[in-house]
């Protein structure tokens, strides 16, 4: 009895196998047979069913959805109230409609026959998505892209004072500097563009530099502070003069912090256009490259003590200079000599350089309200080789303080 039951169920898992093998067979030839010269059932591309099509006609539909898709802007640069129009043909965008119409037909196609009468019948139960693709010139992007960051990039520009005749002043506004990093924008693009997904609008966002000097900086500068002129002449000293004096020009200091008058204006070399002039050294006359320096820190110098600036490192010369009075000279010299000075006020203070050719002045601009209605004079008392130098603050027409500055000794 086992035996026999045993053979029957042999039998009957048999007959299944058979039937099912023979439904398989017959259900793939039918399918096989219904794909013949067509793009095989299930196959679909976004949707749209291309089965039965001959391997022309889904061609031409490929080619028709490309045109459609083609037939709008590529890609929409915006930034703020600006915007930058990319059309295909701008970039040679293109869809791939005979590679996509080669991918649809070839579907169960590859020659091995149960091999693709597994992948038909597959195909027809589950379906088969193919993509219409895009293609584009790299290099003509590359070009559109450089083109909007140099319409972008922007350098920033420091906010400035202008100090006209009469003491008037205006204020410059400062430019806030952009940089636009394209790279991730290209490859935004480029996966858009690949796929056909356009029109694509994209928000630029460039990175912000901030200029040193801001708006802010010199909203609150409304006078002149302080001021001092002093003459020279024409020549290779003038030529000096007038190079050192140009790197004072629109320098900002903000409160509490200090200048350094050989940081700001650099090595005096032959390099920086700097020529031979008349210089003093160890009490002597000599020629060296830079002579006439000396001249335009002396007027700063003199020009920050009228402005209620705080010196905090100066030297004297070892003669009195002809273009100020003696004690009120400030000389410097590359890695030996500086003059700096600190701005104790709550407001920044902003220097402006005025040179006629014969004439160097440096005003102090700042804020009227930070000296307190007070005024400054500058008084010297002894003698010529030992001169002692006072600064007198005066309010309403009387001394408030007298302050003792320093007393040189020339030799």
């Amino acid at each position: 009895m086992k035996l026999a039951s045993i053979s029957f169920e042999k039998i009957v898992l048999i007959a299944m196998l058979t039937i099912a093998f023979g439904t398989v067979t017959i259900g793939g030839v039918s399918v096989s047979v219904t794909n013949h010269d067509r793009v095989i059932m299930g196959v679909q591309s976004g949707g749209a069913n291309l089965s039965g099509m001959t391997e022309s006609e889904v061609l031409q539909y490929f080619k028709q959805v490309g045109k459609s898709k083609l037939s709008r802007p590529a890609a929409l640069l915006m930034y703020k109230e600006r915007s930058w129009t990319i059309n295909p043909e701008d970039i040679h965008l293109r869809a791939e409609a005979e590679k996509a119409a080669k991918e649809a037909y070839a579907v169960g196609r590859t020659g091995i026959l149960l091999r693709d009468i597994l992948t038909q019948m597959q195909c027809a139960i589950f379906g088969k998505n193919i993509i219409l693709a895009g293609a584009y010139d790299q290099s003509l992007l590359d070009n559109v892209l450089k083109s909007v960051k140099a319409q972008i990039d922007t350098q920033p520009v420091n906010a400035a004072v202008e100090l006209h005749d009469g003491g008037a002043i205006k204020k410059i506004p400062a430019v806030t500097g952009l940089t636009l990093d394209t790279t991730p924008i290209k490859e935004d693009l480029d996966s858009k563009f690949k796929s056909l997904h356009i029109s694509v609008r994209e928000t630029l966002q460039p990175s912000i530099q901030e200029p040193f000097i801001t708006n802010e900086d010199i909203a609150a500068i409304d006078t002149v502070l302080g001021s001092y002129t002093t003459s020279f002449f024409p020549g290779a000293r003038g030529d000096n003069i007038s190079i050192a004096a140009s790197h004072l020009q629109g320098v900002l200091i903000r409160s509490q912090s200090t200048l350094s008058f050989n940081d700001i204006v650099g090595r005096r070399t032959r390099t920086a256009g700097y020529k031979n002039a008349g210089v003093i050294i160890d009490g002597e006359p000599a020629i060296d490259v830079g002579g006439g320096v000396c001249q335009v820190s002396s007027t700063l110098y003199n020009a920050v003590l009228l402005a209620g600036m705080k010196p905090t490192v100066r030297s004297s010369h070892f003669l009195p200079s002809h273009y100020v009075p003696a004690g009120r000279d400030a000389t410097v010299a590359d890695d030996l000599l500086d003059f700096v000075f600190q701005n104790p006020l709550p407001h920044p203070v902003y220097l402006v350089v005025g040179n006629t050719g014969t004439e160097l002045t440096v005003s102090v601009l700042g804020t009227r309200a930070d000296l307190t209605g007070q005024t400054i004079a500058l008084v010297t008392e002894g003698s010529q080789s030992h001169p002692s130098l006072y600064r007198i603050w005066s309010k309403n027409g009387q001394v408030v303080n007298q302050e003792y500055m320093h007393t040189d000794n020339y030799s």
